[in-house]
């Protein structure tokens, strides 16, 4: 007895967007300035914009929420890569039994 043959290549494979690198690139290259600008440019940090706010502190809240929205949209694209795509049946599919009068609870 014969199998079909199926074969295990047939499409030619796709290359998928990770987000994960660009995550950590980004975060990773704006830590990495703000760490050399806190080793080399500390005057520069320590210049006030508003009252007790210096341009270190706006960097560092920069830096938390760019953060934040990368985690965002990653978790995002996780979340869309493993929802399942569900067809939805349609009005007239075999599997369905019409409705039977008098036999509702």
């Amino acid at each position: 007895m014969g199998y079909p043959y199926d074969p295990l290549l047939h499409d030619p494979p796709r290359r998928h967007r990770r987000p994960g690198t660009s995550f950590a690139a980004v975060n990773g290259a704006t830590f990495a300035v703000h760490l050399l600008l806190a080793c080399f440019a500390e005057e520069f940090l320590a210049t006030r914009v508003w009252g007790q706010t210096t341009v270190g502190a706006l960097a560092l809240f920069a830096q938390g929420v760019l953060l934040v929205w990368t985690a965002v949209r990653y978790d995002r694209h996780e979340d869309a890569d493993r929802t399942p795509q569900v067809p939805t049946p349609s009005a007239a599919t075999p599997e369905q039994k019409p409705e039977q009068p008098g036999w509702e609870w």
